[in-house]
Parts: structure tokens; sequence; C-alpha cells
């Protein structure tokens, strides 16, 4: 079975619970380190790619000023509206619906992007690279968050199961280990200097206000009916997490990837 194309998969209930996720404590300190690496200066044209709910093309805004121009594209229209509505109140701001591999931009026309967990949606990444390389002027610098899925550990009465519904998650997207192959992706589309930085994730208890936990749904949504998954597979993994919290053996980890470069 192929993967869903992001367009299928944040439909309008996805995207609440996502905008959820985005607002834990955890991705956003994570949202911060990233911004700080790509150290967004004032006057600086930005383009934030897969904005999502918009909460880093609003964080873009406020790094580059007023008066600059910053554009959030996205391939999906509830992603867009909740966007929109965040950052109506900056008059700078556009958001274009878009797809990553056919930008709607002219060359050289940002000094900065911004793009976070969206190549690995990406089935022809090569071509969305080129077009990010071509919209960047020479110079110009970006970073791009992605996540190797297999460098998730999450602890689990059932090692089993819990192995089986993260592989069965590795469906959901065409590259679920693009960051082993995403430096030499971006050197070939046309970026230099290109170094990576590893953000972690790390939840050590059942909280609904982490990544993991808010994850669950869309998770256990994706996985029920594949790979041999039925509905009260996922209810029992659900269960033994809260499980786990209660016991205080709750463990998560993930490991985000994020690369800089500049554009040659």
């Amino acid at each position: 079975m192929s993967a869903p194309t992001a367009q299928e998969q944040f439909d309008a209930q996805a995207s609440s619970i996502l905008t959820a996720v985005y607002l834990t404590p955890d991705v956003v300190a994570q949202r911060e380190k990233v911004l700080a690496l790509l150290a967004p200066k004032h006057g600086e044209r930005a383009l934030d790619i897969g904005c999502g709910p918009g909460l880093t093309t609003e964080a873009l805004a406020l790094a580059v000023g007023a008066e600059t121009e910053v554009v959030g594209v996205d391939i999906a229209p509830p992603m867009l509206a909740i966007a929109k509505q965040r950052c109506e109140h900056y008059g700078a701001v556009k958001f274009e619906q878009a797809d990553v591999t056919q930008l709607p931009f002219s060359d050289a026309q940002f000094d900065i992007a911004l793009a976070s967990q969206v190549y690995e949606y990406v089935e022809q990444v090569d071509q969305a690279l080129r077009e990010l390389a071509r919209v960047i002027r020479p110079g110009g610098r970006v970073a791009l968050v992605d996540t190797d899925w297999e460098s998730a550990v999450w602890a689990s009465h059932d090692d089993a199961r819990m192995r089986r519904v993260l592989e069965t998650w590795d469906q959901h997207i065409p590259h679920p280990q693009l960051p082993r192959t995403l430096k030499r992706r971006m050197q070939q589309a046309g970026f230099e200097n290109v170094r990576v930085e590893v953000v972690p994730l790390l939840n050590l208890t059942y909280d609904p206000q982490t990544y993991s936990v808010g994850m669950m749904t869309l998770l256990g949504n994706f996985a029920a009916g594949r790979n041999g998954l039925t509905e009260q597979d996922i209810a029992a993994w659900r269960d033994d997490a809260r499980a786990m919290g209660a016991e205080g053996g709750y463990f998560f980890s993930l490991n985000r990837y994020v690369f800089l470069a500049t554009r040659s």
C-alpha cells in the first residue's frame, strides 16, 4: 500500500490534532531551537515551506520585521485556513496553496527558507529541493528539518507490538529515513556548506501535553487496519502506554535532524 499524499492526510481533523501537538512545550522548544539555528535577520525575505498552522510563519514574521515579505506555503487547505487566521494581523505575511515541486515564486525571491517535517512527505524530493534552490538567492540560507523514524525509542510491555506500530507508521510517508540521504540530495540540488544538527524529543511521562502522547491518535488511526493491526491492537497499545506512565516507566525519544545550508 502506497503512502497517502500529504493533502489526503491533513484533513480538518488531523490539522486540528497536529496544531495541538505543535503547541506542546517540547515541540515549542524544538521550533525555537531550529529558528535559532537558522538565525533570521531583520529585513530578510522568508519562505516557510509546509507552513502547517502558521506557527513558524508567525515566528519568522516577528524575526524579520513587519514590513518584510514572509510567505507560507502548504498543500492542505485546512492547514492554510488555520495559518491565515493565526497571522491575519501581520500585513506582510501571505499564504499560498502550492506543491513544493512547483513553487509559484520567482527565481531568487527569498533570502531564507525553513521547512519542518516536509520533504519526507514528498515523493519527488529531489525535484522539490531543486525548486527550493531556485527560489533562494545565491548566498541565502535554508534550514530543513526531517525525522528518521527508526530513531524512535518507545518503551512498552509488548515490544513486538510496539515495533509493528512504528513499522506501520513508516508507511505514512514515502521517505521515513530521509535524513540518511538528505545532505547529498541538498548538495546535488545546489546547496553548499551543509551541516547537520540533532534536536531530540524526549518524553519521560505520559502527558497529553507532550509530542508522543499527542501523536498517538494520528499514529493509531493510521495503523489500524494496516500490517495486520486491528482496532483492538491499537486500543491495547494506547492502554499500555497509559499503564507505563502510571508505573513511572514511560519513555519516548525521537531524533529530529536539522540540515543547515547556503545556496551556492
